[in-house]
């Protein structure tokens, strides 16, 4: 496994500030512009800065603009902080500015470049699509989990002429005395798991976190064994009509599930008090991942509004058979002959779908009997572990087994993939495998 270490000791990063000359604006005045280049991507509205030596503060309004006035002569200090610039062990943005009779003046306020702060943070400039994850421990009453760790994994593709080969690749922190942490080189636009563990069994859930930019935040609980919530909400369709039958259950934990009532509610009576991830689905409807990160006895979730799974209209192939875009989609992906797939005329074949006539098709796939039925598992080596499941597209990650053999029962094609011959969209970024389900 390769890993991407942290710098041993994070460096102070002098933030880049520039004063600008300007003429007169009004006496006693200091205007300026705060510019965040890293999360916000430019100027920032709606952030407070502070003048010290004044005792002032205002907010930034549009375009990151920002104006203190009727300030008598003397020397202040314009600054600008954020929990994230902590994290990174970074002073506040801040600025000496003079002001003399009714000369006004102006300032920027700019953080640190994305390599500056990767050199004082990680000991290196990071390499294209690669990032920094920042956030904080806390114990389930909220205290900084100091002495923590956390811990990064994804996988890596990289293709060679006509050679495929996967890596899996890690990042790891122990939290500060204050519960900060920073992961380096985490990928940018890709998903990674993401866990905390901490001392006497106390722990995180898996969560899966897709970062979008060079710099994100995640706090994270670390929750102690046996303390517990109560998790309740409501999960309706777009027209705000309960869903009835909804599955509500915690990334990684398929014991932890319960379906919504006739009102589209659902209740978890004892989840862990810990970070973790709701995944809420239901057929025809979009699986919608909700963060959960309970700090006390009792969480009552605001409405759930499951988007409708999109349907794609029928197209014509060039013989003149009607195919839908996704029947297309996966005739050419079968052709490319990465996996092994089973189509309608094959299922009907079959009489009643299920996990062992589907695991008669594959080689790779064995049935394993549980109490609640059989299910499916892909061979990784000599074992056999858990592959991931998309249906109509979606990512269902590890769905419960009576939703495995619901969907099997209704499936109009199904796709198998290895880990490493698996397309981009259905990675199971744990080097099991996947299994795709369309039922249309």
């Amino acid at each position: 496994m390769l890993s991407v270490r942290r710098a041993p000791t994070l460096l102070a990063a002098t933030a880049a500030l520039v004063l600008v000359s300007s003429s007169a604006l009004a006496q006693g005045s200091i205007r300026g512009t705060l510019i965040d280049s890293l999360r916000a991507g430019g100027p920032v509205a709606d952030a407070e800065v502070v003048l010290i030596g004044a005792s002032k503060k205002t907010v930034t309004q549009r375009g990151g603009a920002f104006e203190f006035t009727d300030l008598a002569e003397g020397d202040y200090t314009v600054a600008y902080w954020a929990p994230w610039l902590d994290s990174l062990g970074l002073p506040a943005i801040q600025r000496q500015v003079s002001v003399r009779g009714s000369r006004a003046q102006s300032v920027v306020l700019s953080t640190p470049s994305n390599a500056t702060i990767q050199r004082a943070v990680c000991g290196d400039v990071l390499g294209e699509g690669q990032g920094l994850l920042i956030g904080e421990l806390r114990d389930g009453d909220g205290a900084p989990a100091e002495g923590a760790g956390i811990f990064a994994r994804w996988t890596e593709t990289v293709v060679a002429g006509r050679e495929v080969a996967q890596g899996t690749m890690a990042a790891s922190d122990t939290a500060s005395a204050a519960g900060s942490y920073v992961l380096c080189g985490v990928p940018v636009e890709s998903e990674f798991t993401l866990r905390a563990l901490g001392n006497n069994g106390a722990a995180s859930g898996e969560l899966i976190v897709r970062t979008t930019s060079a710099i994100e935040r995640r706090d994270v609980i670390v929750g102690a064994r046996g303390v517990t919530t109560q998790v309740v909400g409501r999960v309706l369709n777009p027209a705000g009509a309960a869903i009835v039958g909804a599955a509500v259950l915690i990334i990684g934990d398929s014991t932890q599930s319960v379906r919504t009532d006739s009102a589209g509610r659902f209740a978890l009576p004892a989840l862990p008090r810990r970070s973790s991830q709701l995944i809420i689905r239901a057929l025809g409807y979009t699986p919608l991942v909700r963060p959960l990160d309970p700090l006390d006895a009792r969480v009552e979730l605001d409405d759930i509004a499951l988007a409708e799974g999109a349907r794609e209209l029928a197209t014509v192939t060039v013989t003149g058979q009607p195919m839908t875009a996704a029947q297309a989609q996966f005739e050419t992906r079968r052709e490319r002959g990465l996996g092994v797939f089973v189509d309608e005329a094959a299922l009907k074949q079959m009489g009643v779908v299920s996990a062992q006539t589907i695991a008669t098709t594959n080689p790779r796939v064995s049935v394993q009997q549980t109490p609640r039925g059989p299910t499916l598992r892909m061979r990784r080596g000599s074992e056999f572990c858990r592959p991931r499941f998309f249906i109509d597209g979606n990512d269902f990650r590890d769905i419960e087994i009576d939703e495995e053999n619901s969907f099997l029962r209704v499936a109009k094609r199904v796709e198998m993939y290895t880990a490493n011959n698996a397309p981009p969209q259905f990675n199971d970024f744990a080097g099991c495998g996947s299994i795709v389900i369309w039922t249309y």
